[in-house]
C-alpha cells in the first residue's frame, strides 16, 4: 500500500505475517509528513500488530519526526506491543539519532527487516533460572 503525500513522502506498508506490520517511509521525514507516518503506525497498533519502521529510504529526518517516533514507541509500549526501527545504517539518520542521543532511547535494530519481523512473529521463551 502507498500513501503519497506532499513533496514526494509516502509510506509503504505490508503485513507479511498477520502479528506484524512493516512500514516503510520514503523521502523526507519532517514536521508535514511525520502525522501521516504517526496514523499508520497507530493503525497497526490498533490491530495488535507489532510495527517495524524500515528508515533506509528516508533521506531527511527533523525534530519533528523523531518527536513522532518517540510518541509511537510509547504507544506501542502502552499496548504491550513492540515498535523496531530498521534500516538507520545512512547518514541521513544515523547521525541526527547519534547527535540526539535517541540512538539509547529508540528501539533500533542493527539487523534486517526481515529478520526483525521473524524475532517477532516467533518470539523466543524467557528462560528463567
Amino acid at each position: 500500500m502507498i500513501s503519497p503525500a506532499p513533496g514526494g513522502f509516502e509510506v509503504r506498508a505490508h503485513v507479511p505475517v498477520p502479528t506484524v506490520a512493516v512500514l516503510r517511509p520514503e523521502g523526507e521525514l519532517d514536521m508535514v509528513t511525520s502525522p501521516e507516518l504517526v496514523v499508520r503506525v497507530e493503525f497497526h497498533l490498533d490491530q495488535e500488530r507489532h510495527v517495524v519502521v524500515d528508515l533506509r529510504d528516508v533521506d531527511l529526518l527533523t525534530s519533528n519526526a523523531l518527536h513522532a517516533l518517540l510518541a509511537v514507541h510509547a504507544a506501542a509500549q502502552r499496548r504491550g506491543l513492540r515498535l523496531r526501527l530498521t534500516g538507520t545504517d545512512h547518514t541521513a539518520v544515523t547521525r541526527v539519532l547519534g547527535q540526539t542521543g535517541l540512538d539509547a532511547v529508540l528501539p533500533i535494530s542493527a539487523s534486517s527487516t526481515e529478520e526483525v519481523v521473524a524475532a517477532l512473529a516467533h518470539p523466543r521463551p524467557v528462560q528463567r533460572d
